[in-house]
């Protein structure tokens, strides 16, 4: 039988550590999704064995991860503002900077609230759905907030993290491009929307490339025609 530190340098060794920076990190969540287990089992239990069907399965993670699948989609989740959300190749995957805009509008919902002022909030082109769902968990007082996207196959997967989050009724979820299905005036507009230049192919991570969905991603020759219009 094989150990956890055995498949685990193994498994590094394949993604190209130490000299591939993400190797050990990359090795180390996908042995934890295959065994469902925390990180730190790692590290106390190294001599835990696991079974042949495990190992041919981490294997196999292994093998596209060194193809730049991402991990999250390998994984099926992400991590995003403390909140795990499905992800899968219908949708760009949620990154730790956009926290930053979760916050920023969780600061202006609040001080309109505390003026009196419930405000009426939207996210365009919402993807996964991880900002309106973030802002919906965070400030339950928000009666609802709408999220558009102009993909059918994202908003599935916003669907699916709207039910895992408990924000069904509180998440509206419209087909459509921009703000053209918006049913009444919004105090707050939030948008992360597409702004990669399709002259910047060449220039991208093969990850990014080669995986996340290039609606998602770019937005006309210099990345700004959205945010134009």
């Amino acid at each position: 039988m094989t150990t956890l530190q055995d498949v685990l340098a193994q498994g590094k060794s394949m993604l190209g550590y130490p000299s591939v920076r993400s190797a050990q990190l990359d090795a180390q969540v996908l042995l934890c999704y295959v065994l469902g287990i925390e990180r730190a089992m790692l590290y106390t239990y190294p001599e835990r064995e696991i079974s042949l069907l495990q190992e041919k399965q981490y294997s196999t993670l292994i093998a596209r991860r060194k193809q730049h699948e991402p991990v999250a989609y390998l994984t099926g989740h992400k991590e995003f503002y403390g909140l795990d959300f499905i992800v899968d190749k219908r949708v760009l995957i949620p990154r730790p900077e956009t926290e930053l805009l979760v916050e920023t509008a969780l600061e202006v919902i609040k001080c309109s609230i505390a003026g009196g002022h419930m405000p009426v909030v939207a996210d365009i082109g919402t993807g996964s759905g991880a900002i309106p769902i973030a802002i919906a968990v965070e400030e339950p007082r928000l009666p609802y907030i709408y999220a558009t996207d102009s993909s059918a196959e994202a908003l599935e997967v916003a669907r699916l993290n709207c039910l895992q989050h408990q924000v069904t009724e509180r998440v509206r979820l419209l087909q459509g491009d921009l703000v053209s299905l918006l049913p009444e005036p919004v105090d707050l507009l939030l948008a992360n929307l597409p702004y990669v230049g399709t002259d910047e192919v060449a220039g991208l991570p093969l990850d990014v490339r080669l995986y996340e969905p290039h609606q998602a991603l770019f937005s006309g020759p210099d990345g700004l025609d959205l945010l134009r219009r």
